[in-house]
């Protein structure tokens, strides 16, 4: 068996019967990042839930893996972040910070404002509802609704499935991690700690 058989044959065993995107929704989303990845497929996989085409929800055919990898990235990050920016801070209030900056509505309105929710592939009608309504509803409220707005969880996990799949992409890389999400991060910017 040649080496190009082998890789081939290993990555059909990690995500297997999984459809891949169109290339030129591949090179939009890879626009959006400015990062190009080196195995597509993780990008597919990172923008397809369980639904879709997966009645039997085998494990490797959505984005659930890579968003485990990408919510403990994404909160490695953060922490660093933070204790870098406020080195006076204990830890109960770095854990606050963190926790602002990576909780389920930001990660939301990052994933529409970086159009992430137009590449989602799914079979949940409800969902294009959800969302449609998330998104009159972050007009209401620009900043952060503090509870008042019920995001799509599915959104928050675009955006963590895509951390994990560039962190996988990358050979483990925090540096380009951080680098390629500071782009998306951009248009929700980390929240800082408020002194009176």
């Amino acid at each position: 068996m040649e080496k190009k058989e082998i890789v081939e044959e290993e990555y059909a065993q990690e995500v297997p019967d999984l459809q891949p995107m169109e290339e030129d929704v591949i090179e939009e989303i890879e626009m959006i990042l400015q990062y190009r990845f080196r195995n597509k497929m993780l990008l597919s996989q990172a923008f397809t839930q369980s639904s879709f085409n997966n009645p039997f929800k085998k494990a490797g055919k959505s984005y659930e893996r890579l968003e485990f990898m990408g919510d403990s990235v994404l909160g490695l990050l953060m922490a660093r972040e933070v204790f870098s920016s406020y080195e006076d801070l204990p830890p109960g209030q770095l854990t606050l910070l963190r926790a602002a900056n990576v909780d389920t509505e930001r990660l939301a309105r990052i994933a529409i404002k970086s159009n992430f929710h137009r590449f989602l592939r799914h079979n949940a009608p409800q969902l294009e509802w959800q969302i449609k309504e998330f998104m009159e509803g972050i007009n209401q409220y620009p900043i952060h609704s503090n509870g008042l707005l019920d995001p799509p969880k599915a959104l928050a996990n675009i955006v963590e499935s895509v951390i994990g799949a560039i962190f996988i992409d990358s050979n483990s890389s925090l540096e380009i991690v951080w680098k390629v999400n500071s782009v998306s991060f951009a248009s929700c910017p980390i929240a800082h700690l408020i002194v009176d």
